[in-house]
């Protein structure tokens, strides 16, 4: 209501009078006489002016000629009663008065609208036109309700001034509203304030509206400021196109039926952004088919009105009631947009949307507008000041309401914000909490897993232990990522402790030798450090500095393919500077800043691996430790990470005296290798470059009853366990000539994890990704500084899951040969029994011969369960004599031994295949057949060869075989123990109807 009322009094204080028609006639038979007072502001010349009907007058001495067309014509008012249009349309008319003023002066007409065509005359000179008077109309030109001012000196104290006005077509016609009369500064004083203020208007318009627009193309998420800033421009420039058309102003040369065309195409245009705004304000309430239906009415309006109407074909209004009609059509395609917008408003009002009170200032100020432009178009009444008040309603209240569902946003994202801060926190008790409860658990599957493997509750099997070390490998992976999170949380939480001391800078160069030493040597990337060992030392925590460094050479080793990595350090204002630079993919500008998060992982073509705790975890600790760490990085080129640790002081500098084994090279003691301390049957191997070193592992070992054995690199390692057996290996992972990471892939081509542990030795981290990725076989790793009662632990528990190891061995070679036994013995007495009522000799030979079986058997249950490959043949060739006097002819036997072969095999393994092949074999087909038994050297193997050309074994039963799925005890547990030696193999040929090959190679030298 107070919008209305102030659109009310404005409108009509600023257009009093326009609308009433008392105003004083100061015009008398052509003649007005004006004072001093009257003219300290313009006045209107209304009143009774002379007016020549059809003709134009150029100079007042011609008036004279015309005085019997002389008429009085109040002015302003159409002259349509007065005028008759020529054959071609054309009306023409003069109008004359004679001002009289005080005093001599510049003086100066304000025109608001002579229609159509008018040139003014002041004193006989001509000072200003609109259009071009004619009465012929190809010589005619039209204005378009043009404001301007003209101005001229005082002749004698009077003013003598003629217009000639020509119209085609216009239903009104002639000075159609006041002319305003004052002083030159005056008039223009006027014209320029409503200048300004329309400038202002418009001006403001545009200006709102290209905020908004930029403000939706910072985001392009809120559609409303797009279309709002495209509704306050077009609003503007329809602004700028009436009044005192200050767009025409600026473009004067555009046709007057182009303005119109203008003026008539940018209210559908503003409309269009209205009706989009609304609807991406308020979805809801409006539905898209009329939306579609409206921008499809509106499209029609700007093509008709805009470019080309079919129907009028860009003519004129001939008549009052065509120019009417034209406007009620243009009002009537245009009002059903208006209306449904201010429907919409009002839904919005009733149902009580979010911003109601400013939609309802919107509503009042658009239906002020409305009806303030309808009165503008219909009745051609100004709208001087009026407008610029709607302006600031308008303005106001859309303003209001964005900046409302701005604030609204803007509200919930504080607390969305501090919701996410709530969820944070509860999120760090979570995983602190989680990783407490996660740690208990995986500690006792830790333990129980690893008194498995101890054999605490008895040996397992062989297949079974391995499955026990995986289940403790992949507990022990689990239980660092678990150990990460407590980290990471404990920093979050602010409980991390730090012990700082005096480190030297060689640190730097050892972890980075240490890494570069297991990296693959064919790898396309180097690693290098250029750290001068005069610098001073660093005041740190030695470990937490080597995780540092490490996660920081691990994250760009992930990200470098090919290239160079580079580790630098200086010392800066009592200040360390490390910088870790590579020239991998580098990182994106984008997310740069958020790579010390954590968990956040970057969008990039490697594969994602980890928690993403590194860079975060890498961070906490370098702030912990009183330094910084910033990075910078181009994509393409690579990235560099620098961080910064103190500079210990001299009263930090001390010398640090301590049990443990440092990562530290020195070099002043030199010992006799091998090193050989005599101590119990358990003997360890220490592998190490560094003689401070190994003396110290060695005295630590002999205290602990242990036999030593020490070297100082890998060759004489290798050689070494060629020729001796050892039950654990201490190995340092960086050493000169052959690293630790090669020792150990060269160790687990002969020993398995469990026949031989070993131990590593590593600067980095013991739970690395990096060193866990290589796979190099070891047991276990140890960091250091290394803590003896550790190494200690760890070397008891690796020799009690070897010693369980073979305890399992020797037990399921024994559950083997207890099966097999009474299946041979069931054989060989129904075959003595049978010669017994034939043949008494053989009787006896058979007789010796199971006795040497029983021989053979009862050496089984010795703990020894592995014999000569002599033993094994003579069990063999003593079943197969019984077996040939049984069968006579129908069994042929060759042999193909070679008697220089010494190897140890399993006991019983050799003689059941052999009674497989006759009892299977041979005795199925009819004629017989014969067995082979061949027992050579091929290359550095033994070859054990058992063939029979009996009836074949069928392709079902022999997959069944290959797979162990078979259930004939006399065959599968003769393969089990083959298959239990390291590295031996087998393989089995077959077909039906032609016989049967066994091929066993066993590594000479091997079994015991």
């Amino acid at each position: 209501m107070s919008i209305i009322m102030l659109f009310v009094s404005v409108f009509s204080l600023g257009n009093w009078h326009y609308l009433t028609s008392n105003h004083p006639k100061i015009v008398h038979d052509g003649i007005v006489k004006i004072d001093t007072e009257q003219l300290q502001r313009p006045v209107k010349l209304e009143g009774d002016w002379d007016f020549y009907p059809n003709v134009l007058i150029a100079t007042s001495e011609k008036l004279d000629s015309y005085q019997n067309k002389r008429i009085t014509l109040d002015v302003p008012f159409h002259w349509r009663e007065y005028v008759e249009p020529n054959k071609e349309g054309i009306s023409v008319g003069t109008y004359h008065i004679r001002v009289h003023v005080t005093t001599e002066g510049f003086y100066g007409l304000f025109i608001r609208t002579i229609r159509q065509a008018n040139r003014v005359f002041i004193n006989d000179v001509e000072v200003g036109a609109r259009g071009k008077t004619s009465t012929v109309l190809r010589e005619f030109g039209s204005e378009n309700d043009d404001k301007y001012t003209v101005f001229a000196r005082s002749e004698h104290k009077e003013l003598d001034i003629i217009i000639q006005v020509t119209n085609y077509n216009s239903p009104q016609a002639g000075i159609v509203y006041p002319i305003e009369f004052g002083t030159m500064g005056a008039i223009q004083q006027q014209y320029r304030w409503k200048v300004f203020f329309d400038a202002l208007v418009c001006i403001g318009h545009v200006v709102f509206g290209i905020i908004y627009i930029f403000t939706f193309l910072q985001n392009r998420k809120r559609k409303e400021e797009l279309f709002f800033g495209l509704f306050t421009i077009s609003l503007g420039l329809y602004m700028s196109f009436i009044n005192q058309k200050v767009f025409f102003l600026l473009f004067p040369d555009i046709l007057p039926a182009n303005q119109l065309r203008l003026q008539l195409s940018i209210i559908p245009i503003a409309l269009i952004a209205l009706t989009l705004f609304i609807h991406s304000m308020y979805p809801q309430v409006q539905k898209r088919r009329t939306i579609y239906l409206l921008m499809i009415l509106l499209g029609i309006v700007i093509v008709f009105y805009g470019i080309y109407n079919p129907i009028t074909q860009n003519h004129r209004a001939s008549s009052d009631l065509e120019l009417f009609l034209r406007k009620i059509a243009y009002i009537c395609v245009t009002a059903p947009v208006i209306f449904y917008n201010l429907w919409t408003l009002i839904k919005v009002t009733l149902q009580r949307l979010e911003g109601v009170r400013y939609v309802l200032i919107v509503i009042s100020a658009i239906c002020c507008y409305t009806i303030l432009l309808i009165f503008n178009f219909i009745m051609g009444i100004p709208i001087d000041y009026t407008e610029f008040a709607l302006f600031l309603l308008i303005l106001f209240g859309f303003a209001s309401l964005l900046n409302f569902r701005a604030n609204q946003a803007i509200l919930k994202i504080q607390a969305l914000s501090e919701e996410l801060l709530a969820h944070n926190q509860m999120k760090d008790v979570f995983l602190l909490n989680t990783s407490h409860e996660l740690r208990t658990p995986l500690n006792g599957i830790l333990n129980l897993s690893k008194s498995l493997m101890e054999g605490a509750q008895g040996p397992l099997k062989r297949a079974q232990q391995e499955q026990v070390i995986l289940i403790h490998s992949v507990t022990q992976r689990l239980g660092h990522l678990v150990e990460d999170l407590l980290f990471s949380s404990n920093q979050m939480t602010g409980e991390v402790r730090v012990a700082p001391r005096s480190v030297p800078p060689s640190v730097i160069t050892e972890v980075v030798l240490e890494i570069r030493s297991v990296m693959p040597k064919n790898h396309q990337v180097s690693v290098t450090a250029e750290v001068d060992s005069e610098l001073p030392n660093i005041y740190t925590d030695e470990l937490r500095f080597k995780q540092v460094l490490y996660n920081l050479l691990h994250n760009a080793i992930k990200y470098t393919e090919v290239g160079e990595i580079a580790v630098t350090a200086y010392a800066h204002q009592h200040q360390m500077v490390i910088q870790v630079r590579d020239t991998g993919c580098g990182i994106p500008a984008q997310i740069i800043d958020r790579i010390f998060d954590a968990f956040y992982q970057g969008n990039n073509h490697h594969t994602k691996e980890g928690l993403g705790l590194g860079l975060s975890i890498t961070k906490n600790i370098v702030e912990k430790l009183k330094g910084e760490i910033y990075v910078s990085s181009t994509v393409g080129e690579g990235t560099t990470f620098t961080f910064t640790m103190p500079l210990a002081t001299d009263e930090q500098i001390s010398i640090e005296q301590s049990s443990t084994i440092t990562g530290h090279r020195a070099r002043e003691l030199q010992l006799q290798l091998p090193l050989i301390y005599k101590g119990n049957n358990k003997k360890i191997l220490v592998v190490d470059d560094n003689h401070v070193n190994i003396k110290a592992l060695a005295e630590a070992l002999r205290l602990k009853g242990y036999t030593v054995i020490a070297v100082d690199n890998g060759f004489d390692a290798v050689d070494y366990i060629k020729t001796n057996q050892v039950d654990c290996m201490l190995i340092d992972l960086m050493m000169n000539g052959m690293s630790g990471y090669e020792l150990c892939k060269r160790v687990r081509k002969q020993f398995d994890m469990l026949e031989l542990p070993i131990i590593i030795l590593t600067a980095i981290m013991k739970h690395s990704d990096l060193v866990l990725s290589l796979k190099v076989g070891a047991n276990d790793y140890l960091q250091k500084p290394i803590l003896m009662d550790e190494l200690f632990i760890r070397i008891e528990s690796l020799l009690a899951v070897r010693q369980s190891s073979i305890d399992a061995i020797e037990v399921e070679m024994n559950y083997l040969y207890s099966q097999v036994t009474p299946h041979f013995v069931y054989n060989t007495l129904n075959t003595i029994i049978g010669l017994s009522y034939t043949d008494m000799d053989n009787t006896r030979e058979a007789l010796y011969c199971l006795a040497t079986y029983f021989r053979a058997k009862l050496n089984v249950h010795y703990r020894n369960s592995f014999v000569s490959v002599e033993e094994e043949m003579e069990l063999v060739k003593a079943y197969l004599y019984i077996e040939k006097m049984r069968y006579a002819d129908r069994l042929n036997i060759k042999y193909d031994i070679d008697e220089s072969i010494q190897l140890m095999i399993p006991a019983l393994s050799i003689q059941p295949l052999v009674e497989n092949a006759v009892f299977h074999g041979i005795s199925k087909k009819q004629s017989g057949g014969t067995i082979e038994v061949s027992i050579q050297r091929e290359g550095q193997f033994v070859r054990i060869k058992i063939y029979d050309n009996g009836v074949g074994i069928p392709e079902e039963k022999l997959q069944k075989l290959i797979n162990e799925e078979s259930t004939r005890i006399g065959f599968m547990n003769p393969l089990k123990k083959f298959k239990l030696m390291k590295n031996a193999s087998l393989r089995l040929y077959s077909e039906e109807g032609k016989g049967t090959t066994i091929v066993i190679l066993l590594p000479e030298g091997g079994g015991a």
